[in-house]
């Protein structure tokens, strides 16, 4: 299914979609801290090839780095960013306590609200293709994913990145088994003000897990259009990549336990496959060669299709600067597939989150306590 599903999604990339018509867009974007990403970030997502819209930006202080990134911006010429001062959350995790506090910011005139994330890099055609898909085909949410590339060079940040590309193209069906992601979610106003979002992030410590519960709630289906897709560059030591992949399966596994279990399934099964595969092939066994021939064949499928579709959408990426991350995908899929299943099964330890210079416990959903922060924030 998997391989068919990448199979599927290169097909007709790129699309030019382009809206009917232009509504006003606001963009909320949560930012902490300021690195040179940041400012590609700001300077990309103001760059927008969209005739009216305009940058809600939420940051905890004004003593955060974001805040004088944001402020030298808005006098450059680009879209408008309003920033927001959310202070530090007690309650909740920090990024959708900043999103609380941007919420009344949103205007009566703004008719399409789009959250994004700062650690992406949007291309001049994503506002429109995803405003397209809401007001062309009529959905009610419209989400995107995250393409991981590493920009270090370490083996860490490539493992992650390739067992993160493994994701983006599994089959998501509006209404059955789609999440929101929280770099790319678009919604109508009145789609966001009829689910009451800000009940369901009071407390929270996931803005796009909770989006897609209040969506869901509301009998609204959510949409993956293909080229919704960004780029968020990474750079991750073992550690911090163990640490990202634990957080967001943690995450589901308390949000929406089923998926949890269908992650579970789909990567401890191949493995379990695959080591009996090979006691048996070591044996002789005919048709275990074959299994195990199948299986690399269908993965270097799988592969090709992934770096069809990057180089559809990212055509002016450096080929040479991801050669690395090309190789661990291609050949060290054991790697990160044994990577990935040890993410999955580490979340069923503590209830303890790190993320971002904060130490949370996670009691539920709706039930986060800030435990620890870090003195610089």
């Amino acid at each position: 299914m998997s391989t068919i599903s990448a199979w599927r999604y290169t097909w007709g990339l790129p699309r030019p979609e382009v809206p009917g018509r232009t509504p006003r867009v606001a963009v909320v974007v949560p930012i902490k801290n300021a690195s040179p990403l940041t400012t590609e970030f700001l300077r990309r997502l103001r760059s927008q090839a969209y005739p009216d819209y305009r940058i809600i930006a939420a940051v905890e202080t004004e003593s955060d780095p974001a805040f004088a990134v944001l402020s030298e911006a808005a006098e450059t010429s680009g879209a408008i960013v309003f920033t927001v001062v959310a202070g530090p959350v007690e309650r909740g995790g920090q990024k959708v306590w900043n999103l609380l506090a941007a919420l009344p910011a949103i205007k009566a005139d703004d008719e399409i609200i789009v959250f994004t994330d700062a650690d992406t890099l949007p291309t001049p055609e994503w506002l429109a293709r995803i405003v397209s898909a809401l007001t062309d085909a009529g959905y009610d949410a419209v989400t995107g994913y995250r393409w991981m590339i590493p920009i270090d060079g370490r083996l860490s940040s490539a493992i992650v990145a390739a067992a993160n590309a493994s994701i983006v193209t599994l089959p998501r069906i509006p209404a059955i088994i789609n999440l929101c992601w929280g770099g790319t979610t678009a919604l109508r106003r009145e789609t966001l003000e009829r689910i009451g979002i800000a009940d369901y992030w009071r407390g929270a410590i996931s803005d796009d897990l909770q989006m897609t519960r209040a969506l869901g709630a509301a009998g609204c289906a959510i949409f993956s259009p293909r080229q919704s897709l960004l780029l968020s560059p990474i750079a991750m030591d073992w550690k911090e990549a163990f640490a990202f992949g634990q957080r967001q399966y943690r995450l589901i596994l308390m949000h929406v336990p089923s998926l949890w279990v269908f992650a579970a399934l789909v990567t401890l099964v191949p493995v379990a496959a695959a080591l009996l595969s090979l006691i048996l092939a070591f044996q002789g066994q005919i048709p275990a060669i074959a299994a195990l021939a199948v299986s690399t064949a269908l993965g270097e499928l799988r592969f090709r299709y992934r770096r069809r579709i990057f180089r559809s959408l990212w055509r002016e990426t450096d080929a040479a600067s991801l050669a690395g991350y090309w190789r661990a995908e291609r050949l060290l899929r054991p790697v990160w597939w044994c990577f990935h299943l040890a993410c999955v099964f580490a979340a069923l330890g503590s209830r303890h989150i790190h993320w971002a210079g904060i130490d949370y416990q996670v009691r539920g959903p709706q039930d986060v306590e800030v435990l620890w922060r870090r003195a610089d924030d």
